[in-house]
């Protein structure tokens, strides 16, 4: 099967300890990113513990997120894990401790080993709060 035609909502290969993504990681995100067409989607509900300042995530915990959409959404293009390379990052609204966000991945470009790929957090009302362009290099085959 080629990977740009595997089922939509299909699971990834799980990491215990990613700080991310890691479910056996009891100070991480535990955040289940899942393949969502050729990209990838998560849900996160943001926590006290995530704070930076009163009721307001910390930007490094969303910079986080959108870093792991962005490599996700690697793997779901290109069937490799890679590392991102480089990430700008955009802060847009503040992201509010107690609710639900949407995080998503997609590939923009591909070329080699080189992937360009962008992500974005959206809230409750399809509002993005945050997002990000970046350039995830996979492993060599």
């Amino acid at each position: 099967m080629d990977n740009h035609d595997r089922p939509a909502e299909e699971a990834f290969p799980e990491f215990p300890d990613c700080f991310v993504c890691g479910r056996g990681n009891p100070f991480g995100l535990q955040t289940r990113f899942r393949r969502d067409g050729r990209g990838t989607r998560a849900s996160f509900t943001a926590e006290a513990r995530h704070a930076g300042y009163e009721r307001i995530v910390h930007g490094g915990i969303i910079s986080s997120l959108l870093d792991e959409a962005l490599v996700w959404a690697s793997f779901a293009y290109t069937g490799r894990f890679g590392v991102t390379a480089e990430i700008t990052v955009r802060f847009l609204e503040s992201m509010l401790i107690g609710k639900t966000y949407t995080v998503t991945g997609a590939v923009t470009r591909q070329k080699g080993r080189l992937t360009l790929a962008e992500a974005a957090v959206t809230d409750e009302t399809g509002v993005t709060v945050a997002e990000a362009q970046g350039k995830v290099v996979s492993e060599k085959e």
